[in-house]
């Protein structure tokens, strides 16, 4: 072991000051969130697993580790290390001897314990290079004391800028610097479209075990579903996890609003992509037409996989727990992994005092109100209800202008999040809430510089305000109530949080005069999309259009489909899952010749015409000679295609038994047992620029469905493993002379935050 009283240098090189590196903004982390990213410093740039301390009588040990650690140099070192940590809120603070007293009669006991022959001093302040030798002269006369290293503000940033890996695990790090400093031109680009999304939500982010199970699904899988409640940070996580696969990976960032962008963006030939799909399902309520798309796109999107890409998904929980009855989950079977399912709103205590500490802190309250805020915070973090929407609310003027700092009042802020939301909307002035009604009529992304439509004028005209003062209103709300996003270079105002938008819905409902407003302005795709005709149990519509306003929204349905051929299948989307009995008949007396245009064709879990066909069978709106048609037509594609969709509950209940039973024994003998000839026919139709698997998933899963149906049928279910394994082997021949997807090697390691104790996180959050 060398035996001179050198600093040890974790395979960066001699210890110095480094005025030329970027500078982070690390004063504005907090003691806690600091000692968090020495851990990972020590974790990830050293290689080294270092043991956290408790948060007081840690007997002036933030960090350490006991054994042997070889440089990059080949020198060896062994015995304890000891980490300390000297955090200062004050941005440009020069530590002095006189910081470090108590320091240094700790490491003296330390010292006196055998606990501190390597010693390291890492600190947030500037160290100049007379104080760092100074201070060594004085550790190093110690007794015990063998090696000392000091890290002031200037080599941390180094460590930070060095290891893209230590930005991927403490994410929070992209909003603390200059991003043009730390990545290239195309990424930069990129991240300033990502973070556009999120706002300065990232520099308030926290390192929490979802986070870390998100990234290590992104990993070891390349997909990751983030499932939660509405406010629990599903877009922050997605977001971090975006800008670390760009940095870490150089991943080609894209963020696709629906399947169809997905498949246009796809690249066989780009490797490493990653794709972010914010509310794949459906921003606030189950899209059917979205999930339906994505049947379609599954096979596209593991293929891509496959390729090295890498996807996530966020979803609220009960949209996804809607859509499941739609998604064919067998074409994706990433999406049936437990690990890659991640509850995000199951946060710990801890977990959740660092997030309101860091939204509290960083964010606009005058330092009066954060003073006054302090002693209540604990209790805020421990509430049933609390969720990261919540902090960043109470951390923001623009929702607590009338909030009473007491107990009861700030128990009734995080009970009733949406009530108070609401009363913030209803207490804007006209214009600003004449810009949140056009954002909202517009489905969430107004563009910008904004051009409206007549309709939206004459809207604008009602609600009281005009365009130069809806433009003024835009721009002061931002970053509260509203936020501009980027897009592929193009600009739109957008809501700030989902929940702004859910807000929003509830007063149009509740108000007759901003519902006849809505329904009038709305474009009709969009307004399909969110409302239901008729109470038909539709979780998350925005609005119940009640009956005596049917006629205005049947005028202009009809006039949507007339304009073009293509918006056909939206119609009968909305038709199927969005409008009652009542509603249904208006229709079909508005459009005598609807039921003779329905006709069935290949795959029945994708077209539109099915789901109507279905429901109108639900309210005795099909006529009999109809219904006998369409289950022709589905007992035909059975076996042609195949195509097992006829087994789907919702459609089983169109035909009779004995129908159904005829259509079994139909798909029994002339395709399940002759299922030679159908493989056949799908491999001479595989083109050359078909992907094999790709193109063979959709057959696989359709026997696999049949499988199922005739489970007793020993006869049926050998013919099917049979037929499965041959076309397994023409996969595998048609792939033969194509080289094999590579997967990243990458792998990541989790930092661990074991800190907890008497010393409150929130001490420092008003300085």
């Amino acid at each position: 072991m060398n035996d001179d009283r050198n600093s040890i240098e974790p395979q960066f090189g001699p210890a110095k000051v480094q005025a030329s590196q970027p500078n982070y903004e690390l004063h504005s982390l907090g003691w806690k969130a600091f000692q968090q990213l020495c851990v990972a410093i020590a974790s990830e740039v050293w290689g080294q697993t270092a043991q956290g301390f408790y948060d007081s009588h840690d007997g002036g040990r933030d960090g350490a580790f006991h054994g042997q650690w070889e440089t990059r140099s080949g020198e060896i070192f062994s015995g304890s290390f000891t980490a300390q940590c000297k955090f200062t809120s004050q941005p440009s603070k020069v530590l002095r001897l006189s910081d470090l007293k108590d320091e240094v009669s700790k490491i003296e006991r330390l010292a006196e314990r055998g606990l501190a022959q390597n010693y390291f001093l890492f600190t947030n302040a500037r160290l100049t290079g007379d104080f760092e030798e100074k201070l060594r002269q004085v550790i190093l006369e110690i007794p015990g004391v063998k090696h000392f290293a000091a890290y002031g503000n200037d080599r941390i940033s180094q460590f930070i800028h060095e290891s893209a890996r230590l930005r991927m695990l403490v994410p929070r790090i992209y909003g603390l610097g200059d991003l043009s400093q730390i990545l290239d031109e195309r990424a930069y680009a990129q991240s300033q479209e990502i973070l556009s999304a999120i706002g300065d939500d990232l520099s308030k982010f926290v390192l929490t075990s979802a986070y870390r199970k998100a990234a290590r699904a992104i990993i070891e899988h390349g997909f990751v579903l983030l499932l939660g409640e509405p406010m629990c940070g599903k877009s922050t996580i997605a977001a971090a996890l975006a800008l670390g696969a760009l940095d870490e990976w150089g991943c080609s960032t894209i963020k696709v609003r629906d399947a169809d962008e997905f498949v246009r963006h796809s690249n066989p030939h780009e490797k490493q992509q990653f794709f972010w799909v914010d509310d794949a399902f459906g921003a606030t309520q189950l899209d059917v037409a979205a999930t339906f798309k994505w049947n379609s796109a599954f096979p596209h999107l593991h293929a891509a996989i496959r390729r090295g890409a890498r996807v996530i998904f966020t979803s609220r929980d009960y949209i996804y727990r809607n859509a499941r009855s739609f998604i064919k989950e067998a074409a994706l079977p990433e999406i049936l992994e437990s690990q890659v399912v991640i509850k995000v709103q199951e946060l710990s205590r801890p977990e959740k005092d660092q997030i309101l500490y860091n939204h509290i802190r960083l964010g606009n309250q005058p330092r009066a109100f954060k003073a006054e805020l302090k002693p209540h915070l604990p209790a805020v973090s421990a509430h049933p209800g609390f969720t990261p929407e919540i902090a960043r609310r109470l951390g923001n003027r623009a929702f607590t202008k009338k909030l009473l700092i007491y107990r009861a009042a700030l128990e009734d802020f995080v009970a009733r999040p949406m009530q108070l939301l609401t009363d913030v909307i209803q207490t804007l002035d006209v214009s600003s809430r004449a810009a949140i009604a056009l954002v909202f009529m517009r489905g969430g992304q107004l563009t910008s510089p904004i051009s409206m439509t007549p309709d939206e004028t004459g809207a604008l005209e009602l609600l009281g305000g005009s365009q130069a003062e809806v433009r003024n209103a835009l721009n002061a709300l931002n970053g509260s109530l509203l936020i501009q996003v980027k897009s592929a270079g193009a600009l739109a105002w957008s809501f700030k949080h989902p929940t702004i938008r859910d807000a929003f819905a509830t007063l149009v409902a509740e108000n007759r005069e901003l519902l006849d407003i809505y329904l009038t302005g709305t474009p009709v795709p969009r307004l399909m999309h969110e409302v239901s005709c008729g109470d038909v149990g539709y979780e998350g519509a925005k609005v119940i259009v009640p009956s005596d306003r049917f006629s205005l929204v049947l005028s202009r349905v009809l006039a949507f489909k007339r304009q073009r051929s293509e918006n056909r299948d939206q119609v009968n989307r909305f038709l199927a899952y969005r409008c009652d009995a009542q509603f249904l008949k208006q229709y079909l007396d508005a459009e005598p010749d609807f039921l003779q245009s329905l006709h069935m064709w290949s795959y029945l879990d994708t077209i539109s015409e099915i789901g109507v066909v279905c429901r109108l069978r639900t309210h005795s709106l099909l006529p009999e000679e109809d219904r006998k048609r369409h289950v022709a037509k589905i007992c035909e594609l059975a076996v042609d295609t195949p195509d097992s969709g006829f087994l789907d509950e919702e459609v089983r209940a169109l035909f009779t038994a004995d129908e159904f039973e005829e259509c079994l024994v139909n798909v029994r003998s002339n395709l399940l047992l002759k299922l030679d000839n159908c493989i056949s026919n799908w491999r001479l139709n595989c083109g050359s620029e078909d992907d094999p698997e790709e193109y063979f998933s959709t057959l696989e899963t359709t026997l696999k469905n049949f499988k199922k149906e005739f489970a007793v049928d020993e006869d049926v279910e050998a013919a099917i493993d049979s037929g499965l394994q041959d076309i397994q082997s023409i996969v595998e021949d048609l792939q033969s002379d194509r080289p094999a997807p590579r997967r990243s090697s990458n792998t990541m390691a989790s930092i661990e935050d074991s800190w907890e104790g008497s010393r409150s996180v929130f001490d420092d959050v008003d300085e």
